[in-house]
């Protein structure tokens, strides 16, 4: 039996619904797969999302049919769902791990990512990796968002005169044009919630240390965390939930939240105004102000953990010195993709990490992170909310104090939703989709 993707549709999950296909042989994987494959190829052109499609799709799909057949049974929790990976992700394949980047056309890893084995171990299916802002965003002052040499530019799935958001551009756009179940991103500071929030679709970001970070080629072990994007936050809550413990109804136990005030800009005020009456139904506490001015001075930190761990990791997961790599950058990306590189020349010539200006940075902000945890749970601050997309210090709230982080869109004055943010302690994620389930379905 063929499968029509556009056939799925709000509230169904796109996960379950295939699962339960599979197990009852109504569907084929293969068949999934190949309608996903045909309908890449007759549209992606116009996006830009996808920069390597993997050739053995295909066949991963015939073996999961016939395991199925044979077993009378699903492989993992996974089986037969397609996905796409970030292009910073190893994979043990025929796929280079390009980080969008001619520099890296030709470099493929000798092993999986840990987050990639597991989902393939699960039964998900790769479908390929996608654009994303080259090297994560951690190469000019002058890039792009979605922009990678490789790939071109990323287009968001509203169109050209929008904003694709990055570096996760590439994933974030192929689950808004359902080219696949869900998508993988990777983010130091906005990677993964800001494109969803630019293209309408589910994100959350797990907190730096929930999933393994090993295979990837990011810009900071401590900030760096992992993602999924999806388009309904029924499949995203399943996901998370192969992680998590989701099955608590929290909402009754959310004392209070903190309003990030900053992000409500004027023409946000009627939807603060739905917030306060949604949180007042649910005789949930509020507090308002300003969280990033208190975050503010932390900031150059961040920029010293970063120039000092972007350098370690090219030279931990490239095939070449780092003044090899700097030299090939030069040649083949300046002037034709980008006007310089004073990113990674910045990072490369830093000296942090002896002066002793790198330790104290971390130490700075495990103190902050210990600090403000506390805080908020003294306050009995369960949630932050906020608009994703307001000032650019949202993300940093998230990552600075290692947060999770769930975008959820919101229709508000038109077509094109605008992103909300949700961010909450570790492993208090069965409060955060709970309030994103009866929040939304408050907005409906």
């Amino acid at each position: 039996m063929s499968v029509n993707i556009d056939d799925i549709i709000p509230p169904y999950s796109m996960i379950i619904n295939f699962l339960e296909g599979y197990l009852n042989k109504k569907i084929k994987v293969k068949n999934t797969v190949a309608t996903f494959l045909k309908k890449i190829e007759e549209e992606d052109e116009i996006y830009r999302s996808v920069l390597h499609l993997n050739e053995n799709a295909i066949d991963t799909a015939k073996k999961l049919d016939q395991y199925v057949i044979d077993h009378n049974k699903l492989k993992g929790r996974l089986h037969g769902i397609p996905f796409f990976v970030k292009a910073n992700m190893k994979t043990n394949d025929m796929l280079p791990t390009s980080c969008g980047s001619l520099v890296l056309e030709d470099f493929f890893a000798d092993s999986d990512a840990s987050v990639i084995e597991w989902l393939v171990k699960e039964g998900a299916v790769l479908l390929g990796k996608t654009n994303m802002s080259e090297f994560s965003n951690y190469l000019s002052n002058n890039s792009n968002s979605g922009y990678s040499s490789l790939g071109g530019q990323t287009i968001s799935v509203f169109g050209k005169d929008f904003q694709v958001g990055g570096s996760s551009s590439g994933s974030a756009v192929a689950v808004a044009a359902s080219f696949c179940s869900f998508s993988i991103g990777s983010e130091t500071d906005g990677s993964i919630v800001y494109p969803a929030a630019h293209n309408g679709v589910y994100a959350f970001k797990f907190n730096s240390k929930k999933i393994s970070k090993k295979g990837i080629i990011g810009i900071s072990n401590f900030f760096d965390s992992i993602g999924f994007f999806t388009k309904e936050l029924i499949d995203l809550k399943y996901l998370v939930g192969l992680n998590c413990d989701l099955n608590i109804s929290a909402v009754d136990s959310i004392r209070n939240v903190f309003i990030e005030e900053s992000s409500f800009y004027p023409h946000f005020q009627p939807l603060l105004i739905k917030l306060k009456n949604f949180l007042l139904s649910q005789k949930i506490g509020f507090s308002m102000g300003e969280f990033i001015e208190e975050i503010d001075p932390f900031f150059d930190y961040m920029d010293i953990i970063c120039q000092t761990e972007f350098k370690e990791n090219m030279k931990n997961n490239l095939p070449f010195s780092n003044e090899e790599f700097m030299e090939e950058c030069k040649q083949k990306l300046v002037p034709n993709f980008h006007s310089d590189i004073n990113e990674i020349e910045r990072s490369f010539s830093s000296g942090f990490l002896n002066s002793g200006e790198y330790d104290y940075a971390i130490n700075g902000l495990n103190e902050l992170r210990l600090q403000k945890r506390k805080l908020m749970k003294d306050d009995q601050h369960d949630l932050i909310l906020a608009i994703t997309l307001g000032p650019t210090e949202i993300s940093s709230i998230a990552n600075l104090l290692d947060l999770t982080h769930l975008v959820i869109p919101v229709k508000y004055e038109g077509v094109i939703p605008i992103g909300f943010s949700i961010m909450g302690l570790p492993d208090n994620e069965s409060l955060t989709f709970d309030f994103a389930k009866r929040f939304g379905d408050y907005l409906k």
